[in-house]
């Protein structure tokens, strides 16, 4: 993580600028924008390009603007005065070019250095007007023009007087037309829509306009929204009475609110036709609070709580002045009952109920951003209120919390599963946005803090997954908030509280968000109060980046921070009762972890304290709690005894707790059946056999409960799991039953019901599972060394292929491989010796057997798995082996088993898979350079530290096959070799099959055709090829790209300068063997390959027989054969030379040309047996059988 975090600062330092680098080519553009417009589309591009690179710092662009700006507004100017209705395609690549720089630095600071002269008005409107808005392309020139419009219309003269049209009757304003623009585009889609909204407001704000457009306006407003107005224009409305509200004047405003506003934001069209669209309640609100605005004067509360002056130094030097806050607070005190009689005097209209209720119900709303919108909207209302109705807004506020809580009465605990988390989180929102203006008064504290806490810790499950983490988030800025609103003595009543349940959030919180805030908000805490405890040491710990990875929240900064013990105890406390019973199975395993670490800081809490709650907890009847809980009594009971080892005091304490000993010790048998069996229970077992895992590496005491042992109940869990479907429960049973067997005694009888188990073919999932288990046997014992024979055979045996499906089952050979390794590692070297040389040898036959399997079934090759465990047990086993027959004390490992082995790992280290390759090609280098200091003597080792370098990357077929076709000329490999090299040519991927065929026929075109008996030739290899087809026939895994190979090595015009007949001949026959009877169009497709191939040996039988072979193709039964042996057929004709063309070749190209093969082989049969006659070859005739 911190190697990641590194580049993620480098990566950040680069993309941080400190100055626009771009200025000079940035003018240029613009300069060639504005006067040479043939080069506008590649400067708008460019332009596009910087601008985006400043988008995270446009402030950067301010210093610069004017002089980006000025120059196109004064060139649009120009334009729009001589312009054509339409206007140049040149103007509107000017208001592209605003657009993008509107788009990085934002409209309100750009329209600022566009010009507003009262000559710009009524040219800017007519060009407005003039664009056809059915060109989609002009949608930037809309909006810039109507953002530069919302300008000019600022101008301190009465638009009446420079309205041009005032003068002739019969014209209809320009006040007007301008309103009439507006509302076409309030429905636009684009961006139009919201510079439609800017100008509108900007013309009602007017002092000039507001008293005769106004009042119409919102009537027009509130007729659209109650007849047909879509999405879109309902969404342009609100946003141009939104920005209406906010810089209209106060007095122009207030006589619409109760006859207009009110009935607008209150009537049913609006609330329940665009109930689902989050974007117009988040208007609706914004529109809601800026209405309740009006209604009240603008001040600010003399009531609300002043902290006064703050200083982070001071609160980090612990020298901040208490009385100076003190004082503070009570000059706001004394302020309150001067300010009691103004508020008194003010009179706030009934209305303003309806606005608070609006506010309040946004509250709940399902989406963030209309929650958002009203928190702030009740933050701003409440400011100017009179003291007395804040607090009952305040009240109101705090009452939402309550909603749907119950009390539990056994436990005396707020129950809080039917309640909203909408409204939790909206509701802490609203307090956050309180106290940070000073509204939530100090004596208000007391009920509010606790409502917070809740919220830190809310976490609702719903199903499979929970719900709260935005809850939990709005909660931290709560307490954010409190950091910068109050000053440090307030808080000093509630400080333990909230740091220690910050601090439990900040490390043990599911989302790294609310990890995240509730570090962030601890840390203001600390800086802002200065009496947080243990303040300036846990920020150390549990910063930003830290709390960032769960894991290194969870293992590492929760137990640096547990050891201040003002903090340690909620922490173990927070992991026992919510944690471990936490929905995912993630945080529990997590939370258990954790424990583990903790127990050392406070054994004897969790033996007095912990393990008395977790206990029952683990019997439980929901599965969840009963798995968190026995993973948490597991860890601790085994970190128990690392500490009891070191501490008699505790072991003696530990020993006088005898009943609790007990109740641990039969967890397991007072579990509920169906918690066993169950859809789910795999996490119960696990958790079961965790348990019965640490508690016998404990050496726990085995009691006798009614009649029965615990260790019966373990031992019956254990079994009983190791035949269950899932890999996790057997893995975790494979744990315990070594941890079982390895502490109490193992009887005979078991240990064969256990190898009978894997002999079975009728269990399955039990054959997997007692494979690995067997494998953690340890035989040190003197009486389990006779058994040590048995186990092996049954391992060996399980490793075998079988015809039978089910019999054949890749899990469980695997498996069976996995054990015999982890049994042969347990061994010593020196009880290596108790296995006999037989059973060594027996071993070693049974590993490379398991090379060579190549199961496959609908997951692919599954066989894989069983190689790559056998590779993995030869690198443990081959140099301890080594290493014995060196000490005189073994004979098994002889030169030739050596070669047989590396040539089967050679092979593999050319397989198809790139997994197998990698896995094997770190066998083979793990014994050419001796890794484990036990020279192997390998056949050929010079030749293969020559050529397989120490680097070298298995899994590229670019960098591997060139390397290992060198390796053919070692006889001891070649054949395997060559296998592998070949099935690769069949592999899935175009890059593998490149290079495995590319690389073999290349090296074997450089090869000579004979040589001594010593030297690799090509009669050899050809020689190999026909072993192969030998060894594999029918098996299409090889055969299929073994074709493919043999057929690219006559079209290259390899195997062609092979003189021996007798070797094509037999490759020939081998080749009818492998297509008699074949329906696999791919293989057949290889097999014409290389009948064209022998095609070209001229003067032989072969070529007779090849031609034989290719016309009866002409009629096979697959019209895609027949196709594809004609097309091969004339491609031969067409390269004859001349003087080996004749009338019967040239009638013979004719025939094949004009012959549609597709048709049915009734009516080609007699076309293609003229062509018997053209090519000059006798009509084979089939032998009758008697």
């Amino acid at each position: 993580m911190d190697a990641q975090q590194d580049d993620y600062d480098d990566d950040t330092c680069v993309q941080t600028k400190s100055y626009f680098e771009h200025e000079k080519e940035t003018l240029q553009l613009v300069d060639a924008l504005v006067h040479d417009p043939e080069s506008g589309a590649a400067a708008l591009k460019r332009l596009n390009d910087i601008f985006d690179t400043y988008q995270e710092q446009a402030h950067l662009l301010d210093p610069h603007l004017d002089a980006l700006i000025q120059p196109v507004i004064a060139k649009l100017r120009q334009d729009i005065e001589q312009t054509t209705p339409a206007g140049p395609e040149a103007t509107h690549a000017l208001f592209r070019y605003l657009y993008l720089l509107s788009k990085t630095r934002g409209y309100k600071t750009i329209v600022k250095f566009m010009s507003h002269e009262v000559s710009d008005l009524e040219p800017v409107f007519d060009f407005l007007s003039s664009l056809d808005t059915s060109i989609p392309d002009y949608w930037e020139s809309r909006y810039i023009g109507l953002i530069w419009l919302s300008l000019i219309c600022m101008i301190p003269f009465d638009l009446k007087r420079v309205d041009s049209s005032s003068e002739h009757e019969s014209q209809i304003p320009l006040i007007d037309r301008m309103l009439a623009l507006c509302k076409h585009y309030l429905k636009s889609t684009g961006k139009e829509r919201d510079g439609a909204s800017i100008l509108v407001a900007r013309l009602l704000s007017r002092q000039d306009l507001c008293g005769n457009y106004l009042v119409p306006f919102i009537e027009w407003s509130m007729k659209r929204l109650n007849e047909d107005a879509d999405v879109f224009e309902a969404t342009g409305i609100l946003t141009s009475l939104c920005i209406t509200f906010q810089i209209s004047p106060r007095s122009a405003l207030l006589p619409t609110l109760d006859d207009f506003m009110i009935p607008l934001l209150s009537m049913p069209a609006l609330c329940d036709r665009f109930a689902n669209n989050s974007l117009i309640r988040k208007i609706r609100m914004k529109l809601t609070q800026r209405v309740g605005l009006c209604y009240l004067k603008p001040k600010v509360a003399s009531w609300r709580y002043q902290r006064g002056n703050r200083s982070l130094r001071q609160n980090l030097e612990g020298t901040v002045p208490v009385s100076d806050n003190t004082m503070k607070a009570g000059l706001a005190t004394e302020k309150q009952e001067e300010s009691d009689d103004d508020e008194d005097d003010d009179d706030i209209p009934d209305n303003l109920e309806v606005i608070i209720e609006i506010l309040l119900g946004g509250l709940r709303d399902k989406d963030t951003i209309v929650r958002w919108s009203a928190a702030k909207g009740i933050g701003r209302i409440t400011q100017r209120l009179p003291r007395d109705l804040a607090q009952d807004v305040v009240r109101s506020l705090l009452e939402l919390f309550e909603e749907n809580t119950l009390v539990n009465r056994t436990t005396n605990k707020l129950d809080l599963t039917a309640v909203s988390d909408n409204t939790w989180h909206g509701a802490s929102l609203a307090v956050a946005e309180l106290a940070r203006r000073g509204l939530l008064l100090p004596d208000r504290l007391k009920e509010t803090i606790p409502w917070i806490i809740h919220g830190l810790k809310f976490d609702l499950k719903r199903g499979s997954h929970s719900i709260g983490s935005h809850v939990r988030d709005a909660a931290c800025y709560v307490c954010w908030s409190f950091a910068r609103a109050y000053a440090p003595h307030i808080l000093v009543p509630f400080v333990q509280e909230i740091a220690q349940n910050l601090v439990v959030v900040s490390v043990f919180d599911r989302e790294i968000n609310v990890r995240r805030a509730s570090s962030a908000a601890f840390q203001e805490n600390v800086g802002r109060q200065g009496i947080f405890p243990r303040g300036i040491e846990i920020i150390q710990i549990a910063d930003y980046f830290s709390v960032g990875n769960r894991t290194n929240a969870f293992m590492h900064v929760a137990v640096e921070i547990a050891k201040f013990e003002e903090y340690r105890y909620p922490l173990i406390d927070h992991l026992v009762t919510v944690t471990a019973r936490h929905w995912d199975k993630t945080m529990r395993i997590l939370a258990s972890q954790a424990i583990h670490l903790l127990v050392p800081l406070a054994p004897m809490y969790f033996i007095d304290n912990i393990l008395p709650i977790l206990i029952p907890m683990a019997v439980s009847k929901d599965m969840q709690i009963s798995h968190g809980a026995m993973l948490s009594v597991a860890e601790i009971c085994l970190s128990l005894y690392s500490c009891r080892q070191q501490d008699t005091v505790l072991d003696h304490h530990w020993q006088s707790q005898q009943s609790l000993i007990q109740s641990i010790a039969c967890i397991t048998a007072l579990l509920p059946p169906r918690s066993l069996t169950t859809f789910g229970s795999e996490h119960v077992r696990e958790a079961a056999c965790h348990l019965v895992e640490c508690l016998a590496r404990t050496y726990f005491p085995v009691l006798d409960v009614e009649g029965s042992t615990t260790l019966m109940a373990w031992k019956t869990l254990v079994h009983t799991s190791l035949e269950r479907k899932e890999e996790n429960v057997q893995q975790h049973a494979v744990y315990a039953f070594g941890a079982l067997y390895a502490t109490y005694p193992l009887s005979k009888e078991e240990l064969d019901d256990c190898i009978n188990k894997i002999a079975s073919t009728r269990f399955l999932y039990g054959r997997r599972g007692y494979a690995l288990a067997l494998g953690t046997l340890s035989f040190h014992a003197v009486e389990r060394h006779a058994w040590l024979h048995n186990v092996i055979m049954a391992l060996c045996c399980a490793t075998r292929m079988h015809e039978e499906q089910q019999a054949n089952d890749a899990e469980s050979k695997r498996n069976a491989v996995i054990g015999l390794s982890h049994l042969l590692e347990k061994l010593e070297n020196n009880d290596l010796l108790l296995i006999s040389e037989c059973d060594h040898e027996h071993i070693l036959q049974t590993l490379q057997t398991c090379l060579l399997d190549y199961s496959t079934d609908q997951r692919g090759d599954v066989g894989s798995w069983v190689r790559m465990a056998s590779m993995d047990c030869l690198a443990s086993l081959i140099p301890r082996l080594v290493q014995l027959q060196c000490a005189g004390a073994l004979t098994c490992v002889s030169s030739a088993k050596k070669a047989e082995i590396m040539a089967g790992l050679l092979k593999q280290g050319v397989e198809r898979i790139d997994r197998v390759r990698a896995n094997a090609g770190t066998v083979i280098r793990d014994f050419i350079y001796a890794k484990q200091g036990i020279p192997l003597d390998i056949p050929g080792q010079s030749m293969l530290e020559k050529y397989i370098a120490k680097d070298l990357d298995w899994s590229s077929p670019a960098m591997l096959y060139p390397v290992m076709v060198n390796l053919l000329a070692l006889p001891e490999y070649r054949f395997d070799l060559l296998t592998g090299l070949i099935a690769s040519a069949g592999g899935m991927t175009e890059s593998l099959v490149r290079h495995s065929s590319a690389c073999l026929i290349d090296y074997a075109d450089r090869l000579p055709v004979t040589a001594d008996e010593t030297d690799l030739c090509l009669e050899l290899v050809a020689t190999d090829i026909l072993q192969i087809f030998a060894n594999y026939e029918k098996q299409d895994r090889v055969t299929i790209p073994l074709l493919d190979v043999v057929g690219l090595l006559y079209e290259s015009a390899v195997f062609t300068k092979i003189s021996k007949e007798s070797i094509h001949s037999k490759i020939l026959q081998s080749t009818r063997k492998e297509a008699l009877r074949c329906k696999s169009i791919r293989k057949l497709l290889a097999v014409i390959k290389i009948y064209v191939g022998l095609m070209n040996m001229n003067g032989t039988q072969v070529k007779i027989r090849a031609m034989q072979q290719m016309l009866s193709y002409l009629v096979h039964a697959f019209p895609r054969i027949r196709m594809e042996a004609s097309d091969q057929l004339y491609t031969y004709l067409s390269l004859l030379d001349a003087e080996d063309m004749t009338d019967g070749t040239m009638a013979a190209e004719e025939v094949l040309t004009t012959t549609d093969w597709a048709d049915s082989v009734d009516q080609i049969k007699p076309v293609r047996d003229t062509l018997y006659e053209y090519f000059a070859i006798p009509k084979p005739v089939l032998k009758s059988t008697k």
